[in-house]
This record gives structure tokens, C-alpha cells and sequence, in this order.
């Protein structure tokens, strides 16, 4: 339950060392613009306060919603410096983060600041962060194939439980799909299970060695054991991406890793999936250095794998994705030899680290042994996709943009 609010969302407060914590404890929803302390008064101070208006006016009870700023700079942020968000303090420029339960989301708000963005981003995490459903089946949507499900079962939406699995599907919205259903029928369809309630994990049409599910084994009315659960399964497992769903996949997302593996041998996959969990999970949630780790059937996409001169026989192989560019990995690195893993978790660090620098264009830099490489403009994902345009590895770019090798490209 939460503490006494001691502060009104109708206007915009200014969060520092002295309240951050009291606000956080007794507030469900702080979404707090982070300024530059060289901007004064910050260009968007204006919308905030017009959106802590209308915010105030949709969710006037006390302990719902509190709209904040904050110097981007200020010493409390470096209680949330854990491993998942290393790299806090935020951005150069100014940007808006969300507070769930006290806890920072896992997704930035990446859309334009404006009133009207804000607002409606606060009322579907407030009211539509879960979908519900009749019956024990997902509804069947072929872009949602292969995405992260967490599905609850209550007896009725006053149930504890379920206001604790409200709070979480909050927090992971932008990972994970969330379902719930209501009666007590729903709860009783798992023998072992020892709550009143049932939360499953799952992903959708997984092709795994083994089909990808669990359920929820710990206390479903304490919030820190459910987020824990939801965290270690939604942000440290992967998805497999085909053509109808790679438009959502990749749409707005961090560069992404793909496993392309022979549907006939699903032991890489599964060799995948638990070094993300283990060796690689630094880059599941990280807020510079992401990387959105999927699988593909490599029979499925042969003919485009073609196009850039990969076939059934290099199966399995990994390449990074990142709008159109498609990068490929040393000739001399196998993704199945024993130390794979650590040799890409060392390719990865240095891919970061040398895309900050003007110098990952020299030559010595795009030397096939060494690094991960671009080598294609190419749409792998679109069944109709153009033929693939091939880099110009001596073409020199006259600026680094986002990271990656995106400025090859421009003009």
C-alpha cells in the first residue's frame, strides 16, 4: 500500500537528492524530464507542465501519477547505475524516463516530447499495460508469433495478485505481451501449482529443443519476487524472427544479433539461448550498448541468405542487423567452437567501443579477422525485397551516425 503522497501531481516538481526516494516510494508512475544543466529553463518545461495538468485531471488520487524534472547530473541517479543501466546518467539532450514502483523502466519514452505523446504513453501504461482474454488460448496474430507472452490466471481483478501483476506488466510493457484471465477454473489447470493464482511465462510458437515455458513458482502477492522472475525470463530470452513479424521485431529496436541455425539441429539454438543468459546478459538491457538478441530458421530465409552469399552448409551463423545494414563476423569466428561465446562477447565490446570513434573506418579496423564488419545494404526480412547493395569497405563516411555504419549510406 502506498504511503501517504506527500506532493500533488498537478504540477511539475523538481526531483532532487532530498525527495527522490519519499516520491518514489509513495508514488505508482513518476515519468521525470531530465534536463541539461546548460539549458535553463529547459525547452520543454512548458509541456510538462500542461501535461501535469491533464495528468492530474485523469489520475487525481493521491499516490497514482507524480510529473517531475531533474538535472541529469544530479547524484541520485547513481543509485540506479545497477549493471542493467550502467550508463546512467542520460543523454546529452533532454529526455523523459519512467519510474514504475520505484523502479526504472526497462524502454525509454524514444517518441517526440510532446503533450499529447506523454499523455497517452501514461494511459496505456496505466490502463492498457494487459490485455484480457476468455479462454486458456492466446488470440492468434501472426506479427505477435515468437514474442515474449506472460499470461496470469486470478480468481477476479480484486485479487492481490493480480493488482502485484499489474504493476510488473507496467514495468516490462515494452519486452513482453501481457495477458490475464479471471475465474477460478483458469487456476486449477497446473496440479503443482501452489497459488491461488497462475502466472506462466512463455514464448509463442518457440522453436526450441525444448518449448519455452514456465510457471511461477514463488509468491505472487510479493512484488520483488514476481519482478525478479519477470525480469530474469522477459529481458535474458530471445525471440525468433520471420517475415511476417520482422517489421515490429526491428522496428525502433537496438541493433539486433541473429542465430540463423538448420531447423534440423536446434542444439545452437539452445546453446544460444543460455550463454544470452549467462556470458552475453550485460547487452540484454543496456542503455547504450543493447543488443536485441534473436533466432532465425535459416531454411526459411535461404534464398535472401543467398543474396549475400551465406547458404545451408555455413548453417548456423550469426550476423547483426541494424537498419538495412547488415554486418557480418571474422572469417576465422565459428559459432559453434567451444569458446565461441567469449570471443563474442569481446567482438561485441569492441564493436561498441570502436563505433564512438572515427578510427573504426580505418583500415586496419575493417580487417575481416578482427571485427565485425558491414558488408551489405540489404533487407533481409522483406520477402520482396531489392537486390542487396554491397559496402564500399574504402569508402570513408564523413560522419559516425548512431553508432553504426548507417552514414555509408547517406548522402
Amino acid at each position: 500500500m502506498m504511503s501517504e503522497n506527500p506532493e500533488s501531481s498537478s504540477k511539475v516538481l523538481q526531483i532532487n537528492t532530498e525527495n527522490v526516494y519519499k516520491i518514489f516510494e509513495c508514488n505508482e508512475l513518476v515519468v521525470l524530464l531530465f534536463c541539461s544543466c546548460y539549458e535553463n529553463p529547459c525547452i520543454y518545461e512548458s509541456t510538462f507542465k500542461t501535461v501535469s495538468v491533464k495528468v492530474s485531471e485523469l489520475y487525481p488520487d493521491p499516490g497514482k501519477v507524480v510529473i517531475g524534472k531533474a538535472s541529469r547530473h544530479g547524484t541520485w541517479t547513481e543509485y540506479y547505475s545497477t549493471p542493467h543501466y550502467s550508463n546512467l546518467p542520460f543523454y546529452y539532450k533532454p529526455s523523459v524516463r519512467l519510474f514504475i514502483n520505484g523502479k526504472l523502466a526497462t524502454k525509454s519514452f524514444i517518441s517526440d516530447i510532446t503533450v499529447s505523446n506523454i499523455v497517452s504513453y501514461i494511459q496505456k501504461l496505466l490502463d492498457d499495460s494487459i490485455s484480457e482474454i476468455s479462454s486458456i488460448c492466446i488470440p492468434n496474430n501472426p506479427t505477435n508469433a515468437y514474442e515474449k507472452f506472460m499470461i496470469g490466471y486470478f480468481k477476479n481483478k480484486n485479487s492481490p495478485d493480480y493488482q502485484i501483476f499489474k504493476k510488473c506488466s507496467m514495468v516490462f510493457m515494452g519486452d513482453c505481451q501481457f495477458y490475464a484471465g479471471f475465474g477460478e477454473e483458469f487456476c486449477t489447470m497446473y496440479s503443482d501449482n501452489q497459488n491461488e493464482s497462475l502466472i506462466i511465462f512463455k514464448i509463442s510458437n518457440q522453436p526450441s529443443p525444448e518449448f519455452e515455458q514456465e510457471i511461477f513458482s514463488g509468491d505472487s502477492s510479493d512484488y520483488e519476487s514476481l519482478y525478479n522472475w519477470g525480469e530474469k525470463n522477459i529481458l535474458y530470452s530471445t525471440s525468433e524472427i520471420t517475415f511476417d513479424n520482422a517489421e515490429e521485431m526491428l522496428k525502433d529496436r537496438p541493433p539486433s544479433l541473429i542465430l540463423f541455425y538448420n531447423p534440423d539441429d536446434l542444439k545452437p539454438v539452445k546453446r544460444f539461448k543460455d550463454n544470452i543468459k549467462t556470458v552475453l546478459k550485460e547487452y540484454c538491457n543496456n542503455t547504450y550498448n543493447q543488443i536485441n538478441f534473436l533466432t532465425a530458421n535459416g531454411a526459411l530465409f535461404s534464398k535472401h541468405l543467398q543474396e549475400i552469399e551465406k547458404s545451408q552448409t555455413d548453417l548456423p551463423f550469426l550476423l547483426l542487423v541494424r537498419r538495412g545494414t547488415i554486418y557480418q563476423f571474422p572469417e576465422n569466428y565459428n559459432v559453434t567452437s567451444l569458446m565461441s561465446y567469449q570471443q563474442l562477447k569481446v567482438l561485441i565490446k569492441d564493436f561498441f567501443t570502436n563505433n564512438h570513434n572515427f578510427k573504426y573506418y580505418s583500415n586496419e579496423r575493417r580487417d575481416k579477422s578482427r571485427c565485425i564488419h558491414p558488408v551489405y545494404r540489404f533487407n533481409l526480412f522483406c520477402e520482396f525485397s531489392s537486390k542487396p547493395e554491397k559496402i564500399d569497405r574504402n569508402y570513408m563516411p564523413d560522419s559516425v551516425e548512431d553508432y553504426f555504419c548507417v552514414s555509408l549510406f547517406d548522402e
